[in-house]
């Protein structure tokens, strides 16, 4: 029997192409303790690229978890926490998004 590692890569191979006309990509980075280290991202413009690709790890571990029962998870080494963006390091303060203002009525218009 091939070893998890050469199982997961095969996995993600076959993977690829359904990942690549999603706008999707995966490299398996190595494979330790039973879990797989990956780099996803994606390949096309989003609206939140950070969410998306977190979306598309999940995806591809659900998968691979379902094809390999004895592998243990998969973490994405480019993603959060990883790659220390600051929602978990200490003191880190979450960014307010600015509200719009409703639009002002016409003069002479009555406000409902």
């Amino acid at each position: 029997m091939p070893d998890l590692r050469e199982r997961v890569s095969a996995k993600l191979a076959e993977m690829a192409p359904h990942l690549e006309r999603s706008g999707g990509r995966v490299e398996l980075l190595g494979v330790e303790d039973g879990i797989a280290q990956v780099r996803v991202g994606l390949t096309r413009p989003g609206p939140s690229l950070l969410v998306a690709s977190l979306q598309l790890k999940s995806g591809i571990e659900r998968l691979l978890k379902e094809a390999i029962p004895d592998l243990r998870g998969v973490e994405a080494l480019n993603l959060p926490p990883y790659t220390l963006l600051g929602w978990d390091q200490q003191g880190f303060a979450p960014t307010e998004l600015p509200v719009d203002e409703p639009p002002a009525a016409p003069e002479g218009s009555a406000r409902r």
